[in-house]
Parts: C-alpha cells; structure tokens; sequence
C-alpha cells in the first residue's frame, strides 16, 4: 500500500463524528483543569450508556466498593480521570456499540485483561496504576478501529496467523493495509490528545522491550504479554521473562503476577459482561 493510501486510511479510520456527543464533550472538559468531578458526573449521566460503562467498571471489586457506586461523579472518584478518559474514548470511537461486531473478537476480554495486568506490573516499577490501566485498556485500540473499516479483512489477517507458521500479527497487518494496529491505535490517541508517554508506550506495545526507552512503554509491552498468555493468544512479541527484564523485575515473580491478574481479572468480571 502507498504511503498516501495508508495515511489516507489513517485519517478515515481514526475520524470522530462531526456531532460530538457527551463522550466528545466529555473528553474536552477533561483538558480542563477547572473542571470538577461533579461537572463530569453530570455530563456522563447525560448518556445513560457511557454512564452505565463508568458506574459499572467503578462498582467492580476491583476497586474494592462493589455495589456501593450509584452516581458518575463517585465513578469519577473512584476511577480516577485516566481510566474516565480512556472509557471516554472508546465511547467517542463507540466501541461500546451492541449492533454487530463492532469490535474483533476477544477484544474487550483482552483489551481487560491487559489493563489489569499493566496496573500490577505498574505497581511493581513505581508507575501509576490508573494511568497503566488506562493505557492497557486503550493499547488495541487500533485494531478494533481497522477492523471496524474493513471486518473482512482483518477476519483473514486472523485466520493467517492460525494457518501460516511464523507470521506476526504485525507483518500480515502491514502486508494487509501497509500499517499496524499499534501504528493506528497511537494515531488514534494522538488525535484525542492523550499525554504524549501514553501514544508513544500504544505505538510500541508490539516493539522489542529493549528497544523501547519509556518505562510505560515497556510496562504495557509486559502486561500484554500477560494477557495473551492467559488467554493463550499468540499475538505477543516477547516472552514475561523478557519484559520482565527490561523492567528490572526477576524472572521469578512472573508466578506471582500470572496469579495477582488472574484475581484482578476475577473482580473486573462485572465490567466484563456488559463490554465483552
């Protein structure tokens, strides 16, 4: 694909709507240091769905105040506003969408995934964890825009990589559309104006962890290998033991962390059944 096509697809694919709903709106008052928690819960409980989303992910046990949530301005509190941005912005994309596929399949059970396992390996480096959820919650991001413009073909990349030995996911999407989803996904938060450490560390969350310099960059590269060892994908680039080392962490907590997101995992359940 020419340079021009792909940048041409980069720019279709990652277009907001040109009526922007409370998700829009929301995400502009969160540039906004003036802005309280209050006017985000109401703004948010103008969208009976986005509202839904923000007050179920707070009411998990993964937070630790399960069923004591009932209004957005506590989900607020509770999430804290990276996670409120990132659950914002998969609604602007309306990703929450029930009609069809709208996003591939497993996304949201991985995409989960993912964000638990960045917030305990951010614990782990001295990093936020909300921030890390946030990004692990948005670093597929790209994939889920792709496959929305183009569900047949990246139906095929998937069967590809199940038939044709040593494919990455990677190379067939760039051999499939001369880009990647992690390529569309940093694109994506680019033109949402997410802090510049968050684009970068989606954009290389399918890098070797050595190469990459940022330390969320390198967090999320190990949660999603994380991910995609519980759930048996084979989309990751390198081994836990790998990124483990790139962050400094030993070989020897992997067990420890595989069983600290298998439980994280467990109390994210509720968030779960409505997104999957």
């Amino acid at each position: 694909m020419a340079n021009t096509d792909t940048n041409d697809l980069v720019a279709e694919i990652t277009q907001l709507p040109v009526q922007p709903g409370a998700a829009m709106r929301l995400l502009w008052m969160l540039e906004d240091p003036r802005t309280s928690a209050a006017d985000l819960g109401r703004l948010i409980e103008s969208d009976p769905a986005l509202s839904a989303q923000v007050i179920r992910l707070a009411n998990t046990a993964f937070y630790g105040l399960s069923g004591k949530v009932s209004s957005a301005w506590r989900a607020v509190t509770v999430l804290g506003l990276a996670t409120v941005r990132a659950l914002a912005t998969t609604a602007a994309f309306d990703l929450f969408s029930e009609k069809g596929r709208s996003v591939p399949d497993d996304f949201w059970p991985h995409s989960v995934l993912t964000a638990a396992s960045a917030s305990a390996v951010a614990r782990r480096v001295g990093l936020p964890g909300n921030d890390a959820f946030s990004v692990g919650l948005l670093h597929d991001l790209g994939a889920a825009l792709v496959f929305r413009r183009a569900p047949r073909r990246y139906d095929a990349i998937v069967e590809r990589l199940a038939t044709e030995e040593g494919l990455t996911l990677v190379d067939a999407e760039r051999q499939e559309f001369g880009i990647t989803h992690a390529e569309v996904g940093a694109a994506a938060l680019g033109v949402m104006k997410f802090p510049a450490e968050f684009v970068t560390a989606v954009g290389v969350h399918h890098s070797d962890p050595n190469q990459v310099e940022t330390l969320l960059g390198r967090v999320i590269i190990c949660a999603d290998a994380i991910a995609c060892e519980l759930n048996a994908v084979t989309e990751q680039n390198c081994t836990i033991e790998a990124a483990l080392e790139s962050l400094g962490l030993p070989a020897e907590s992997k067990q420890s962390l595989l069983d600290e997101v298998v439980s994280d995992q467990e109390n994210l359940t509720g968030f779960l059944t409505v997104a999957g």
